[in-house]
């Protein structure tokens, strides 16, 4: 069930917590649902406290709505940068987190047999040529 759209740019914050409404589900359901404490849940839907785009897809998807619905309901006309969700995401991770991120990164950098592979040493990337 799709709520109605009441304002074509409406806040981030109004969608949020009217997606989690009419998915009838309270705050402390949705907090333990999506990982944080219901006082952030209503932090975010109160506009207390910024959201992080990997937050709010979390939260769209945990109230069963997709990103798509969100967008037509908020008036978003742009998808959220992947790039700048990533470099939020990675302020939340431990060092453990990181290094397996770190070795996911370096398995998609490589290259087919022949055109080279990106060698991550360090904090410096290299590129080789293997043959």
């Amino acid at each position: 069930m799709q709520p109605a759209i009441k304002n074509k740019n409406e806040s981030v914050a109004n969608v949020l917590k009217r997606l989690r409404e009419n998915a009838r589900l309270t705050t402390r359901q949705a907090a333990s649902i999506v990982g944080v404490t219901h006082t952030t849940i209503s932090h975010f839907e109160n506009g207390k406290r910024a959201v992080e785009g990997f937050r709010v897809e979390q939260m769209v998807r945990a109230y069963g709505y997709t990103m798509e619905q969100f967008d037509k309901i908020a008036g978003n006309k742009t998808v959220l940068s992947f790039k700048d969700d990533c470099v939020s995401m990675i302020g939340f991770m431990d060092d453990e987190q990181l290094a397996a991120i770190r070795a996911v990164m370096s398995q998609m950098l490589r290259r087919p047999k022949g055109q080279g592979v990106i060698e991550i040493k360090g904090d410096v990337s290299q590129e080789t040529q293997t043959n």
